[in-house]
């Protein structure tokens, strides 16, 4: 797609606001490609159990502690199955969209994909299995997380059903609904950590209790992805255009967005306070 704003100029000529968002656009993914694979390493050490930093979730397992009830044993099991097929989720995305490989390398691509789609639906079942014995930290968190994972094993099991009946369109549409959820895990703690520092926390509950923000971003993690997805399936064809009026303001939006996106990479992720921070920099011996 082409969000660059209608305008006359001389061929082979770039209007400024071209570079600028064409500049803006590769930012972007540069941040989210550095963000995703040190949010991969991060499940890695918390999968393997090298961190033990933030880690009350399953430790019993790992560190074989007594787990005296089947709904220990269950839940234990179910965050390690989501955090291990996480780890697939999120290292594997650059050969399964890649469109060299999926036009050269068919194999490899479609491999790949019957990996990452038995991992979409394995996490969504770790998940929901931690869920339904343990439950997430509230009650709406776990009624959130449910939605979320099983729209995730949805979209999984769709792009096989289509994959496997050569309706490669559909299949591709399902595909990028897939990615789409799985980047919610990560949205989620950029999410947080960004309002958190730039809002004083406005919104948010103390202690046990929870506010207004606490409750939005149960459902702000994943629900516009899955809304910039649709628009992005329906929209991956056409030429979109931007009046002229609207450049500047689509570019200053986008700048300010870039901003608070690369702030929060850095904070979550290189940080001692940061989520993955503590763990990455423990794995570093900096922590």
């Amino acid at each position: 797609m082409d969000l660059s704003p209608a305008r006359a100029r001389p061929p082979g000529a770039e209007a400024p606001e071209q570079r600028l968002l064409r500049g803006l656009g590769r930012t972007f993914q540069l941040l989210a490609l550095v963000g995703l694979v040190a949010f991969g390493l991060y499940i890695v050490l918390r999968a393997t159990g090298a961190s033990q930093r933030n880690f009350g979730q399953w430790h019993a397992l790992v560190d074989g502690l007594a787990m005296p009830t089947a709904a220990d044993w269950i839940a234990n099991l179910g965050i390690g199955l989501h955090f291990a097929m996480g780890t697939v989720l999120v290292l594997a995305w650059p050969i399964l969209l890649s469109s060299r490989i999926r036009s050269r390398h068919r194999g490899v691509h479609r491999w790949t994909g019957r990996v990452y789609v038995t991992a979409g639906v394995l996490a969504g079942v770790g998940g929901m299995s931690f869920i339904l014995t343990h439950g997430a930290y509230t009650p709406a968190a776990s009624i959130a997380f449910g939605l979320w994972g099983a729209v995730m094993m949805l979209c999984a099991v769709m792009a096989f059903v289509y994959a496997r009946a050569k309706r490669f369109d559909r299949h591709r549409a399902w595909a990028i609904r897939l990615f789409a959820m799985v980047l919610g895990s990560w949205v989620f703690d950029l999410e947080i950590r960004a309002w958190k520092d730039l809002t004083g926390g406005l919104g948010m509950g103390a202690g046990d209790t929870s506010g207004p923000f606490d409750y939005a971003i149960l459902y702000l993690f994943f629900v516009p992805n899955l809304l910039v997805a649709e628009s992005f399936i329906r929209n991956l064809h056409r030429r979109i255009t931007l009046p002229r009026r609207w450049a500047w303001p689509a570019i200053a939006g986008f700048a300010l967005a870039g901003g608070v996106f690369a702030y929060a990479v850095v904070m979550v992720t290189a940080t001692s306070t940061g989520k993955y921070g503590k763990h990455l920099l423990q794995a570093l011996g900096g922590g």
